[in-house]
């Protein structure tokens, strides 16, 4: 695998982390007038996977209400009974709304919200185009190195144009046999033995 054939959008090292995942900070908004029309009231973010409590109209990141789904918060030792953060009022996870269930007016404002990227590069977008960005383009966010074994992690552009070129672990090919093999072990490899290795293996997958 060649720099030029790394894959280009490698998730971000965060992803799925609660820290990650809960709302953008405040400081990112170029337009603050959406500041509270779109703050999740559990971690005063802007979310990136906004949800609605149906009964109340209230607006969370999806992850934030998720953990209001945990034994201590349960009324009344029910599970299927939550509390509200905003007005307390009672509600249950079928009373939940997704973003893609939204009424059509509130998803095209949202969509209007305009967000700087964390990483200080020049994208702006709304929070799921951020999210994206964030997740999978942004040259600036932190990426581990795909080569089976190796354990580096830096930002996307010095893996791209610092660490390919010499990762020990990265696969590639010998120009005497062909074969795969690590960049560590190229010069050591025997290729006879590889060859017969490779010829053994094909002929096993046969049966």
């Amino acid at each position: 695998m060649d720099s030029h054939i790394l894959p280009a959008d490698l998730p971000n090292c965060k992803l799925n982390g609660y820290d990650y995942e809960q709302g953008f900070d405040e400081s990112l908004l170029l337009n603050s007038e959406y500041a509270d029309c779109f703050s999740c009231p559990i971690c005063q973010g802007i979310p990136r996977n906004p949800v609605i409590i149906k009964l109340c109209g209230h607006f969370f990141c999806e992850c934030c209400l998720e953990k209001q789904f945990l034994p201590v918060n349960y009324v009344d030792d029910d599970p299927d009974v939550i509390q509200c953060a905003v007005c307390k009022g009672y509600f249950q996870q079928s009373h939940v709304l997704a973003f893609e269930d939204f009424y059509t007016a509130v998803k095209k404002a949202y969509h209007l919200v305009r967000l700087r990227c964390p990483y200080g590069c020049p994208f702006v977008g709304d929070p799921q185009e951020m999210d994206r960005h964030q997740s999978f383009q942004c040259d600036q966010r932190e990426v581990r190195c795909p080569s089976i074994g190796c354990e580096v992690h830096m930002s996307f552009h010095q893996l791209r144009d610092e660490h390919v070129a010499l990762c020990p672990k990265l696969m590639i090919y010998c120009e005497s046999c062909l074969l795969p093999v690590t960049r560590e072990h190229l010069k050591d490899h025997n290729c006879k033995e590889r060859m017969a290795a490779a010829i053994k293996g094909i002929s096993l997958s046969n049966f």
